[in-house]
């Protein structure tokens, strides 16, 4: 279900392998891979928000992550980012990737809303870490108590990344949260998506 490019043969098992498992835990979580996805490991790549650590392009149904050796260059120093392990946070762009990959193969009844998508990539790559690294991006967004839907639209999403992972990864692992809501967005039977969006 996967093929993967990468500069060498140990690299392209590593990403085989865990793409492998991030997809088993999807599928857990009511996101089955019905299509095979392409994976490549790039030294550099760039889109029009400027260098990326990983994206899907729907269009080549294709997974593109930089390579972990350049993530020094690409990461800011105050970034909650760059005070979690490179090769943890390198997986856990790729597990990140690999839920929008997925979540696109999905029947299209899950309303258009990037927070409805951001939440399920970033709940899925904030499981993916060390709790310690985990407890880095929630110390990061600052104040995180009482953490509502309402909280999680698409504008947080996009002007405040990190604290949106935070908060979607508090209402997750909360009660109200889990695979049963990840569900709920994917049936469109819930939605993130604001009146007015």
């Amino acid at each position: 279900m996967f093929s993967v490019e990468a500069s060498d043969t140990d690299m392209g098992r590593r990403v085989c392998t865990l793409a492998s498992e991030a997809a088993a835990q999807l599928a857990q979580c009511h996101l089955p891979q019905l299509d095979r996805i392409k994976l490549q490991v790039v030294d550099h790549f760039a889109h029009i928000e400027g260098y990326c650590l990983g994206r899907y392009e729907v269009a080549d149904a294709a997974l593109k992550v930089s390579s972990p050796d350049i993530y020094p260059d690409l990461i800011e120093p105050d970034h909650a980012f760059s005070k979690i392990p490179v090769q943890q946070l390198f997986e856990s762009i790729i597990v990140h990737e690999l839920s929008h990959a997925i979540l696109q193969q999905q029947s299209s009844d899950i309303p258009h809303c990037i927070a409805n998508h951001e939440y399920i990539a970033y709940a899925m790559q904030m499981q993916s870490l060390s709790p310690e690294s985990r407890q880095i991006i929630v110390d990061n967004a600052g104040n995180t108590t009482d953490v509502t839907l309402e909280h999680l639209n698409s504008f947080i999403a996009q002007a405040a990344p990190m604290k949106f992972a935070a908060w979607s990864w508090l209402h997750f692992s909360g009660p109200e949260g889990g695979c049963d809501f990840i569900e709920k967005l994917v049936s469109g039977e819930a939605t993130l998506k604001l009146p007015n969006d």
